[in-house]
């Protein structure tokens, strides 16, 4: 399985044996990728019935073990130590799905107003760990941010 060259710059922050949530997944590839090479426990979520479909279908035709599920974002979804990856969308879309305290790694890749979320998520207490530029049709700026460490 070959992903294109923003997802595979996605795929290369994580480490073995982690556990993601890939909100805005479209038909899954990245999940499918990550758990047969690199054994992570995945969740697809997409807001589309038919992209939560395919990428069941898409687990099935790769011998992925991952789920997939229809949701609007990470509503209702109980958070614990797992990477956050939103990609593919634009910023406004990711600052309102990330708009609540949270805690979790993230793996950001927006398509516009890049400067827009790093205010953001700085705000939220974040700073990029890792950033990587790639370019594919257009320039892709993918940051892997981390929750700072409050010495109390």
């Amino acid at each position: 399985m070959k992903l294109s060259r923003r997802l595979q710059a996605i795929s290369d922050l994580i480490n073995p044996n982690s556990k993601i949530i890939d909100v805005g997944a479209d038909h899954a590839f990245l999940d499918i990728y990550l758990n047969i090479y690199k054994n992570c426990q995945c969740l697809a979520i997409d807001k589309s019935k038919y992209c939560t479909k395919t990428a069941i279908e898409n687990a099935k035709k790769y011998k992925a073990d991952i789920k997939a599920i229809t949701n609007d974002g990470l509503k209702n979804i109980k958070l614990n130590d797992e990477i956050i990856v939103i990609s593919g969308m634009g910023t406004r879309n990711i600052m309102k799905i990330l708009n609540f305290d949270l805690k979790n790694d993230l793996i950001l890749s927006s398509h516009t107003n890049i400067d827009d979320l790093k205010e953001f998520f700085k705000n939220k207490g974040y700073y990029i760990y890792k950033e990587v530029i790639i370019e594919e049709y257009k320039t892709y700026d993918v940051i892997y941010a981390r929750k700072e460490e409050k010495n109390d």
